[in-house]
């Protein structure tokens, strides 16, 4: 992915933690929820985090760790994934 990050996870006193990248609009609509967070010192470049997600929280999740995924990887590998996922 030519060193791009699309997901980061973490580990503090306040237990697990997770960031993911995200465009403005989206990252704007999870931080009107309570449990997402702008991401400290990234946050301004549209990555979210949330502390402790619940096992409901997952479905949610992976769908945006797809997209923070699309949106780092070259854009052959895009092409080729919605190729293969719009069938």
């Amino acid at each position: 992915m030519n060193g791009k990050s699309f997901v980061i996870s973490g580990e503090s006193e306040k237990g697990f933690s997770l960031s993911f990248k995200s465009d403005r609009e989206t990252q704007e609509l999870l931080l009107q929820k309570e449990k997402y967070f702008k991401t400290p010192y990234i946050g301004r470049h549209g990555w979210v985090s949330i502390q402790n997600p619940d096992r409901e929280d997952w479905d949610e999740l992976t769908y945006l760790i797809q997209e923070g995924y699309l949106r780092a990887a070259p854009k052959r590998m895009v092409k080729k994934w919605n190729e293969l996922n719009t069938k």
